[in-house]
C-alpha cells in the first residue's frame, strides 16, 4: 500500500489550482497598491524602503503572512512588470503539509537529463516555434483574440513539459509531473478548439490550417502518451 503521505495526480491538481489561485490575487492586490502608491525611483532608497513597508502592510492587512511576501519582494528587486512564476513556493502551509523540499527539485547536474532533451518537450519546443513564427508574419491589423489565446495555449505546452520535469521523477513529486503534464494536454486540446474556430479566417490558408492541425493534433497524441507513461511510472512505483 502506498504511503498515504505521497500526493497523488489529484492531490497535485488541487495543489496548483489553489498556486493559481494564490498568485492571481497576489497580483491583483499588487497592481491596485502600484496603482495609488507608484513605485519610487530606485536610486531614492529611503523613499524605496518606505514603499516596500507600506506594501508589506498591505498585503499583511489583506491576509498575506509576512513569510508569505518575501518572493514577491524578491521579484520586485528584479523586474516589477514580470510576476514571479512560482509565488506558491512561499505557501510555508503547503509546506508544513507535505510539500517536498523544493529547493532540491530540478537540481539536475547531468545536461542530458535537462527538459530539453525529454522527445515530447523538443516536440512541443518546435510546434511552439512554428506558430509563433507563423504568428510574427501576420499583420497585426488581421490578428484577432482567437489567434492570441490559440498562440497562448501552444506556449503553454512546454512551459508545463518543462515545469513537471523540474519537479522529477521520484515517487514523492511524480503526482506533480503528471498534473503538469496534463496541463500541457489541456493546452493541447484547447489549442486544437481554437484552430478549428480559426479556420476559413482569411489569414489562415487551407494549406497553413491543415499543417497546423496536423502538427497539433500530432503533440496532442504524444502529450496523451506522455501522461500514461508517468501515470504507469507512478502506479508502479518507480524513481
Amino acid at each position: 500500500m502506498r504511503d498515504p503521505e505521497i500526493w497523488d495526480e489529484e492531490r497535485w491538481e488541487a495543489f496548483l489550482r489553489e498556486s493559481d489561485r494564490r498568485t492571481d490575487r497576489y497580483m491583483e492586490l499588487m497592481y491596485g497598491f502600484m496603482r495609488s502608491h507608484p513605485r519610487p525611483d530606485p536610486d531614492d532608497v529611503r523613499a524605496l524602503a518606505a514603499w516596500k513597508e507600506a506594501l508589506r502592510d498591505f498585503l499583511q492587512r489583506k491576509g498575506w503572512r509576512r513569510e508569505d511576501i518575501i518572493l514577491p519582494f524578491l521579484w520586485l528587486e528584479d523586474d516589477p512588470e514580470q510576476p514571479p512564476e512560482d509565488l506558491w513556493l512561499a505557501d510555508a502551509e503547503a509546506a508544513s503539509e507535505g510539500l517536498p523540499d523544493m529547493e532540491a527539485v530540478g537540481a539536475l547536474d547531468d545536461p542530458m537529463e535537462s527538459f530539453e532533451h525529454l522527445p515530447v518537450y523538443q516536440q512541443a519546443e518546435a510546434l511552439t516555434s512554428t506558430v509563433l513564427g507563423w504568428a510574427d508574419d501576420l499583420s497585426d491589423a488581421v490578428k484577432t483574440s482567437t489567434l492570441v489565446q490559440f498562440c497562448a495555449c501552444i506556449t503553454r505546452i512546454p512551459a508545463n513539459i518543462a515545469k513537471g520535469h523540474g519537479l522529477g521523477y521520484e515517487i514523492e513529486t511524480l503526482g506533480g509531473n503528471i498534473a503538469c503534464a496534463k496541463r500541457a494536454l489541456a493546452a493541447a486540446n484547447a489549442a486544437l478548439s481554437l484552430l478549428r474556430e480559426m479556420k476559413g479566417a482569411a489569414f489562415l490558408d487551407d494549406h497553413t490550417y491543415r499543417s497546423l492541425y496536423e502538427q497539433v493534433f500530432e503533440m496532442r497524441n504524444a502529450l496523451g502518451l506522455y501522461v500514461q507513461e508517468l501515470r504507469e511510472r507512478f502506479n508502479l512505483g518507480i524513481d
